[in-house]
């Protein structure tokens, strides 16, 4: 019984430490990205419902094992294209997909989840309801970001982002980011290639 005591204790400190991280790569993203003052947006929100992050772990091996072809043979484009060390290799990512399969429930963004956020929290059809009936302005953004991934070592995180306004969106991006003196910055930007010709 104490032991079983001793290990729900730890299983319940690491599922902390890691809501703790992933809160912070949260916050440190929406700065770096400044989603709360987008020049053309009026008003922004964090949209409740996370993003799926079911396919983020093919994306980056996509691009990893595309990273030496010719542009018109990538299937993921990245930027900055100079990277020389890719900061999750193939090895690693094939080991963290039966992890991150098992774990497919909906995710759900709230203040308890990410403390003192900057941008409101609002459901999706809410957001658009309100913006329909006036009640918020036509030019304002939600912003839907996903469970961010964690690297197995904690350097680097990864997370999926798109933004939707009342007549349309942008298409998802898929970021991977460091850890540099206690803040997560962008270090690379993943998304699909339009010109990628598979013949």
């Amino acid at each position: 019984m104490k032991q079983l005591i001793i290990a729900m204790a730890g299983i319940l400190a690491a599922s902390c430490s890691t809501t703790k991280i992933e809160r912070q790569i949260v916050q440190d993203f929406a700065r770096e990205k400044n989603l709360k003052n987008i020049p053309y947006a009026n008003a922004s929100y964090l949209i409740k419902e996370a993003a799926s992050d079911e396919n983020v772990l093919d994306i980056c091996q996509q691009a990893n094992s595309d990273k030496n072809l010719p542009i018109n043979k990538k299937r993921i484009e990245f930027s900055p294209t100079g990277i020389k060390n890719w900061p999750i290799g193939a090895e690693e990512i094939s080991q963290l997909k039966p992890a991150y399969k098992k774990d497919s429930q909906p995710y759900d963004w709230s203040a308890k989840k990410l403390g003192a956020f900057d941008i409101p929290i609002i459901e999706k059809e809410e957001l658009m309801s309100k913006i329909h009936d006036g009640a918020i302005s036509i030019s304002a953004m939600g912003h839907i970001i996903s469970k961010p991934i964690l690297s197995r070592d904690k350097k680097y995180s990864i997370l999926k982002y798109s933004s939707i306004f009342y007549t349309g969106g942008e298409p998802e991006h898929v970021y991977i980011l460091e850890k540099k003196r206690d803040r997560w910055t962008i270090l690379l930007m993943l998304v699909k290639n339009y010109d990628y010709d598979p013949s």
